[in-house]
This record gives structure tokens, sequence and C-alpha cells, in this order.
């Protein structure tokens, strides 16, 4: 048969025929079967792979437990370390950042006890000038090997560059996540998934095996973008394409992998402590089972459908080439094309505020809506921060960072169960309000607890990521139902935006305010959690099930009070 046979031969029907055809064969499929589960695991690999790389900073980044100076003149003597330590850095606290000034090529001519001796009297008499110590050598660590400061001395005035490792990952995701997104929503699912899977396989070797820090810096903001590349489009392939009755569950397995991932990396870095750079291979490698990924992973149909490309989704969903035609509509004829209508002219202002600004302007746009957007960005800023803080805090509560980080992964996987529970008996507000709290009390105790009961402090501190995680995920739903349908997306689009503000400085509440005091990340995210609980009872509850569509049907709280009464009454 020709291919002119073959076009003959097709079926013509409307498009809504074909659509629907498409979308009830894509039910049926995704009701269970190899579909269902090839789908599964192809989107569920990449967040096991981002647990790895967003949280190695704790692993790969953490300050060498003894650091001195080098003195280049001292190279010579005939000294212990110890002996020499104890001249250049003698009752000094600035952890080998600073030295004595004395002339070092005299006293590596002398014996050890006569250096001692000369620099303790004349100590007496006038001490010398404390000068940096890059000024007269180099830095030196113990087991320099295990962590990337080292290599680039990001200690003393450069230890602010070391924090920027996870800043930089943190800025990769805030520019990843609506990178990405417009990708997908524009050229598709599996498209944004590929660039996304490139980016984090090139990132990945840029971060093992860069000579440099600024490129090393590069591959971090890599990672942390195409994570947020392979996690959007992952998600909405999975919740697109599965059926209801599988959907639920896989979207809680989905988010269980993170956590998966966190713990794997925990165990690689508890055996390979050889060199940093290993770890960072070893995590590496698996990134790139990706390139089986890409090409396994098919495009989903359901974008498909709303691209209007309705041949290339049939074949995906019955895994052969369409024999349909969609019957192409007639011209009407009465379209008077000659007249031509004159428009009012519009200023650039306007047109602005009707096009791309308009949804952000809405945001604002009455007392009601300001009141619920300021709330839900601090909500999520100090949601993201908490939940980051927490994280990272390993350094600061003396604790081994192979079992807090595992810890931390193993918490994470009950507090996905427990919003679901919360949610089935009571309303959106009393659920985060209480999480709020818990989380918040968890957090301030750490402060109470003494210094050496490391295992309480632990408990704590778990308690309050454990609060905190089941916590984002109500705080997602909920922000996602305040809002009217025509500003939902901004709405959580610059919610998104404030949480990024808060793992951003996450970072550096952990490595700045921690050394001044242990307990200082932790009781700063307790108070502002404990006062976004108390902001949350300023919210309306969402719990009836009815969703507005418009900014001028945004009820007010005790309009949408009544309605859950109401709605009790009658379930009653």
């Amino acid at each position: 048969m020709t291919q002119d046979q073959g076009e003959k031969s097709k079926v013509v029907i409307s498009e809504d025929t074909y659509k629907d055809i498409i979308t009830n064969e894509l039910e049926r499929i995704g009701n269970g079967g190899i579909f269902v589960w090839s789908l599964f695991f192809l989107c569920v690999l990449p967040n096991i792979l981002n647990g790895f790389h967003v949280n190695s900073y704790t692993m790969l980044g953490y300050l060498p437990e003894d650091q001195w100076c080098e003195v280049d003149d001292l190279q010579s003597a005939n000294w212990t370390e110890e002996q020499k330590r104890s001249i250049v850095h003698r009752d000094l606290e600035s952890k080998g950042c600073t030295i004595w000034d004395w002339d070092y090529r005299e006293l590596s001519k002398i014996s050890y006890d006569e250096a001692y001796n000369y620099t303790a009297a004349m100590s007496e008499i006038s001490l010398p000038t404390e000068i940096p110590c890059k000024a007269k050598g180099s830095y030196a660590y113990s087991s320099p090997d295990g962590t990337f400061v080292a290599d680039w001395d990001l200690v003393c005035e450069k230890a602010i560059q070391r924090t920027s490792a996870q800043v930089f990952v943190s800025l990769g995701k805030f520019f990843g996540s609506f990178s990405f997104g417009m990708i997908s929503d524009r050229f598709g699912r599996k498209t944004a998934f590929t660039l996304g899977a490139v980016f984090f396989m090139l990132s990945s070797i840029f971060c093992t095996f860069s000579p440099w820090y600024s490129l090393f810096l590069v591959g971090r903001f890599g990672l942390g973008s195409a994570s947020s590349g392979l996690f959007y489009a992952a998600y909405a392939m999975l919740i697109e394409n599965i059926c209801l009755k599988h959907r639920s569950w896989m979207s809680l397995a989905f988010s269980g992998s993170y956590p998966i991932g966190m713990m794997l990396m925990a165990l690689a870095s508890y055996l390979i402590e050889e060199h940093w750079r290993y770890l960072q291979l070893s995590l590496t490698v698996p990134a790139m089972l990706l390139i089986l990924n890409c090409y396994l992973m098919k495009e989903s149909p359901r974008w498909l459908l709303t691209q209007k490309r309705y041949d290339r989704a049939y074949k995906i969903v019955f895994k052969q080439p369409s024999h349909y035609e969609i019957k192409k509509p007639a011209i009407d004829s009465t379209i008077l094309s000659d007249k031509k209508i004159e428009e009012p002219t519009i200023s650039k202002w306007q047109q602005l505020r009707e096009g791309p600004l308009k949804h952000i302007i809405e945001l604002f746009a009455t007392s009601k809506v300001r009141k619920l957007i300021f709330t839900s960005y601090f909500m999520f800023c100090v949601t993201s921060l908490s939940y980051y803080v927490t994280a990272l805090n390993a350094a600061n509560m003396d604790v081994s960072r192979h079992l807090y980080v595992a810890i931390t992964g193993l918490v994470d996987l009950p507090s996905l169960l427990l919003p679901v529970i919360m949610l089935r008996y009571s309303g959106r507000r009393i659920t985060t309000m209480s999480l709020f709290f818990l989380t918040g009390i968890a957090l301030i105790m750490v402060m109470v607890v003494p210094q050496e009961s490391t295992v309480w402090i632990v408990a704590f501190a778990m308690l309050g990521r454990f609060g905190i995680s089941a916590t984002y995920s109500v705080v997602t739903l909920y922000t996602a139902e305040l809002y009217p349908t025509e500003i939902r997306g901004s709405a959580l689009g610059t919610c998104s935006t404030w949480a990024h503000v808060g793992s951003i400085s996450a970072p550096y509440a952990v490595d700045l305010l921690g050394p001044l005091g242990w307990y200082i990340p932790t009781t700063i995210c307790g108070c502002c959690v404990l006062v976004a609980g108390l902001l949350t009872l300023t919210l309306p509850e969402t719990g009836t099930g009815k969703l507005v569509d418009r900014v001028e049907e945004v009820p007010s709280e005790s309009n949408t009070d009544a309605e859950c009464d109401e709605v009790n009454k009658t379930k009653n």
C-alpha cells in the first residue's frame, strides 16, 4: 500500500473524539502493569540522585578538625610540629589564622629550648605584632584529604567562600525551578528532563575533577539547577500519567526517594574517607544512569494532548501509529476580512499590567490577598530555612556527620505520613499550626539541653526536623488552596522564590552563627517557626473542599470559618 492510500484509509473523527480515545486508553494503562511501574522507576531514580548531591556539603566541605600555620622559615629547623606551634601560636585563639611576628629565620638557627626561652622573655617585655598566617607561611591540616576546604584553603579570611559551595546549590535551585519549569511547559517534560540530566552529569564531572574552586562552584550551581529540572519534570510526568488509584502512594514514594538518597550518601561517605574527590566520584558515577532514563522515557502523553500533537500521543499510548485523522473545520465564508476595526491605543504600562504583570499585581491588589501572600511568604521562607539548617547543622552539634545525615534522612520518611493522618481528622489551618508549634518547641529545646548531652540535643533537633519536613508538605497544599485559580500559579511561584531565600540563608546561619553558639541556628529557626504558627491563625480554613476562581471571591477568615461550621453540621 502506498503512503497516499494509507492516508486515505484513515478514519476521520473530531478532535474531541480523538482526545477521548487517547485519554481513555491512558487511564486504562495508567491503572497498572508495565507502563505504571516502568514510569515510576524512571521518575524515582533522579530524585534519589538529588538526595546525593544537594546534601553532600556536610560530607565534602566540613572544617578540618585541627588547623595550624606552617611557617616557611621554620622548615629547616630540626623541631617537631608541636614545638613549632608552641612558638608560632603561643596563647593565640585564632585557630591557626594568625601567628606572632617573630624573626623566624633567626630562630630556626638555634635550638628549640633557646628559641622558646627567648620568645617567652621577649613576650613579657613587649608582645610582637599578630599577623595573618599567609604573611609568613601557609595553612596545614590534620587529615586534609577528606574535605575540599584544605584543597583551596577555605578558612580564616576565606571561610565565607566555603559556605558558597552550598549557597551556589540553592542559587541553582532558584534558577532551575522557574527556568526548567518554563522549558517543561513550553517544550515538553522529556525535553526538560533530558536537558536537566545533561546538566546534572556535566556538573557532577566538574565538581569531581575541577582544579579550581570557581569551576567547582559552577558545578555546584549546575547541580542545583539540574536537580530542579529533574525533579519537576519527573514529578509532572508521574502525576500526569498515573491513575488516581496509584497517584497518592506513588507521589508519597516519590518524595520518600529523596531521603533515601541522603542515607545512601551518608553510607558512601562513611565507607570512602580517603579523599573527598573519591566520594564525589562515587556520587557522580550513578548519575550516568540518567542516560538510560533519557533513552527509555517517552514524552508525557497528557502534555502532548495539550499541544494538540495527537498522533504522537496515540503512538506512545497504543504503541502503534495512529489510524485516525482529525476532521478539518469548515471555513466560515461570512468572515469579512476587508474591514479594519480601529482599536484604542494602549500604553506600554497598560500592556504590562494586562499582560506579564497582571497576575503579580493581583497578588497585592486587595487587602485580603495581601495578608495571605505576605503570611505565605514568611511561612515558606522559615520552613525552608529550618529544613536546611537541620540538615547542615551536624558540625555545631559535635556529632558524627555520617550518623547525623543518615538519621536526618531516616526521620524524613515517616514525616511524610504524619500530614496524611492529621489532615484526615482536622483542617488545614489546625494541622499547619500544630506542626509549626511542634517544630518550634523542639528546636528551642535544643538550647535548653546542656552541650554535653549530645544524645538529647540530636533527639530534639531530629524532632524539629521531623516536624518541619511534615510542615513543608502541608504548607504547599494549604497555600495552593488559599488562592483563587487565576493567581494560584503566581502565588506558588513567588512563594517558592521566598523558600529559596530561606535555603540560601541556611548555610550562613550554620557556618557564621554556629561558631558563636552551637544553639543559635536552631534557636533562631525555632522562634521564627513559632511566629509562623501564630500567623497561621490569621489565615482562613480551606478544608471545605471549595476552591475559588477569582480574586473578588477570596473569603475573609470569619466567612470561611462559618462555612466550615456549616459543613461540620451537615456531616453530623
